[in-house]
């Protein structure tokens, strides 16, 4: 808490920079440090540090000022605005008058926080009681809010969560225009509070991050709830590159799974790739944090060798050879990957993110004779009925006919990922 002497000098600083700016808004005091538990600081840097995630870099917008360190409260809310598409709003006032201009423009203010909201101090309120105060909201959970902003008189930056019932609560939330939460860029890290798991992001998804072995040490993370966490997308972009930061092998992820690269040659050369613990690639699919990769790539994903351009379907998690696209319904999108990766499945731990053969128990059905056949040990059995399996109808993954009639067929390499056909 500062002392008395301190924020007397803090009303003189703003009555003169009042009448220096005349209509100019700004905070002329830091917000008042928190003496109740409710309030828990994650970030605080005498900079634009702690807000630059945003992209924000002290300059002015909508004629806000900013103070030697690039910041102020009016003009970081108006940034992160008109990042949203909100239209030019100049001329608010001060943080305690932006209630009231925000009112009479038309727009919403409540008590009821949403995310992209900005959370507004009143004037004499517990938090700001100078001049009042906005941030921008970041997060809502059910128990609390996380907030980003800057403070002029303080001259920093700041990320913050405060406590349903803490008498540092906002006064109001405006509603210029509401967003979903914005994730760091890609290649940050996320910490989320509630479990402290950390998480890297690739795109706008999220993978576990057990050890910082092979990242550079110990990297700075981004506060994040385990709401905000489950909001965010399961899967990977498909034909994202990722390298293990262990091994530093590369694979891309199709069909949700990292399928390996042996060689560029299959891409054209070498693509962009975002460095990852190899234990989330090694136990992708292993349940819980690992689910943000699969195991194997999705029923039914077409892929396409890079070096010879066979076109394959995965079925029980194997590439099963597509001989025309009129066996499997029409020409659709397939996913490149390293003709390797195919000729290799399951043959050694990077390469088990394919099967050789469609696993035990898997049924594939031929789309042109609409027969089904249950895989045991690489083996296609015909089913001619459920009865014979329990009378229970099971999911099956449409093939190319060609593929089961030629089974057994041992040249070429593509008509060996299925063993042999009987009937069961």
């Amino acid at each position: 808490m500062r002392s008395r002497l301190h924020r007397a000098a803090g009303h003189a600083v703003l009555r003169l920079l009042a009448l220096t700016l005349v209509a100019t808004a700004l905070v002329a005091v830091a917000p008042r440090t928190a003496q109740a538990a409710g309030l828990v600081s994650e970030c605080k840097a005498y900079s634009t540090g702690c807000i630059s995630f945003s992209g924000y870099a002290g300059k002015s917008v909508w004629g806000y000022p900013v103070n030697s360190s690039g910041n102020n409260c009016v003009n970081y809310v108006a940034y992160r605005l008109a990042r949203n598409g909100v239209k030019q709003q100049s001329g608010m006032g001060n943080g305690g008058q932006w209630a009231t201009s925000a009112k009479s423009r038309g727009y919403v203010v409540d008590r009821t926080p949403r995310t992209g909201s900005i959370a507004q101090w009143n004037y004499g309120s517990a938090y700001a009681p100078s001049a009042g105060h906005v941030g921008y909201v970041e997060e809502v959970t059910s128990s609390y809010i996380a907030i980003s902003d800057s403070s002029w008189g303080g001259g920093y930056s700041s990320r913050w969560r405060v406590y349903k019932g803490d008498r540092n609560w906002p006064s109001n939330f405006i509603h210029f225009k509401d967003q979903a939460y914005q994730p760091p860029r890609s290649g940050s890290f996320l910490r989320v509070r509630e479990t402290n798991e950390v998480y890297r992001l690739v795109g706008s998804a999220p993978i576990y991050t057990s050890t910082w072995t092979g990242l550079g040490g110990t990297q700075p993370t981004h506060l994040i709830s385990s709401a905000t966490l489950a909001s965010m997308p399961a899967r990977l972009a498909e034909g994202t590159f990722l390298r293990g930061a262990q091994r530093n092998e590369v694979y891309r992820v199709i069909g949700g799974a990292p399928v390996y690269v042996y060689t560029w040659a299959a891409f054209g050369g070498t693509q962009a790739t975002t460095k990852v613990d190899q234990y989330a690639i090694d136990k992708a699919g292993m349940g819980g944090h690992w689910n943000h990769l699969r195991s194997r790539p999705t029923e039914g994903t077409l892929i396409r060798g890079g070096q010879r351009g066979e076109v394959y379907k995965v079925a029980g998690g194997a590439p099963v050879i597509v001989t025309d696209w009129d066996n499997v319904g029409g020409k659709r999108t397939s996913m490149t990957v390293d003709q390797y990766a195919i000729d290799k499945a399951g043959s050694a731990t990077r390469y088990n993110h394919l099967s050789f053969r469609p696993v035990d128990g898997s049924y594939v059905r031929g789309y042109t004779t609409k027969k089904v056949y249950l895989m045991k040990g690489g083996i296609a059995h015909y089913v001619y009925s459920w009865d014979q399996v329990g009378g229970t109808v099971q999911p099956t993954t449409l093939v190319d006919q060609v593929a089961v009639d030629k089974a057994g067929t041992s040249s070429p390499l593509y008509w060996t990922h299925i063993k042999d056909k009987q009937v069961l």
